[in-house]
């Protein structure tokens, strides 16, 4: 049986078109079955983006480098590019269908021309193919991957940020994000919660230079 953190998706292929909103703007992303959440934008990741959005309204005409980690079909890549038009981005994932959804989607929506402005496609589990350093990691870690792969993410994300770097993440409070926090607090020595929304929690770390 395939999961949305399989590398091969043995469901057949269905795609669908889906509509999401945010910050006024409008966005249509192509999903797929194999997918994570491919009926609707996962509230969990909404949230995040609205708070990241809210946070970082200063660097709309900075230079930045992102790294979206287990992109989906790429949801945080194409609303981030969009709205920050500087910002280099490297979508992963290791499903290969969601990275050919990613790349599709920023297509789609315009917030790339080309595959070569300033977004890369990088099949990856967890860190496994990514040796770049970033200032901003996000992630919406894949839960039923389990702890020892989420856990594993966040201790990578913080060898992977720049001085000052921040992480971002989102969970439920249902599926852990008690140990979350505390692991993050562990790794980062920091750990702000940014918002509680419908049992959902955004959680952000700076590696302090």
């Amino acid at each position: 049986m395939s999961h949305y953190f399989s590398e091969k998706q043995e469901v057949k292929s269905d795609k669908k078109i889906i509509k999401y909103t945010i910050e006024n703007k409008n966005f249509e992303f192509i999903t797929d079955n194999g997918v994570f959440s491919k009926t609707k934008v996962d509230f969990g990741t909404d949230v995040m983006l609205k708070v990241f959005l809210r946070e970082n309204q200063n660097k709309k005409n900075q230079k930045f480098d992102v790294l979206d980690i287990g992109c989906g079909y790429g949801v945080v890549s194409v609303v981030i590019k969009s709205f920050f038009k500087n910002a280099g981005i490297i979508s992963s994932d290791v499903n290969e269908r969601a990275l050919d959804l990613t790349k599709e989607n920023l297509l789609k929506n315009n917030v790339v021309k080309s595959e070569n402005e300033n977004f890369k496609i990088r099949k990856s589990f967890a860190f496994y193919n990514i040796s770049e350093k970033f200032d901003v990691i996000l992630s919406n870690p894949p839960i039923r991957a389990g702890k020892q792969t989420i856990f594993q993410i966040y201790e990578k994300s913080f060898e992977h940020l720049n001085p000052n770097g921040e992480f971002y993440c989102v969970i439920q409070t249902k599926h852990g994000a008690k140990s979350t926090q505390k692991k993050l607090e562990e790794i980062f020595r920091n750990c702000e919660t940014l918002e509680i929304n419908a049992g959902y929690r955004i959680f952000k770390c700076v590696k302090i230079a």
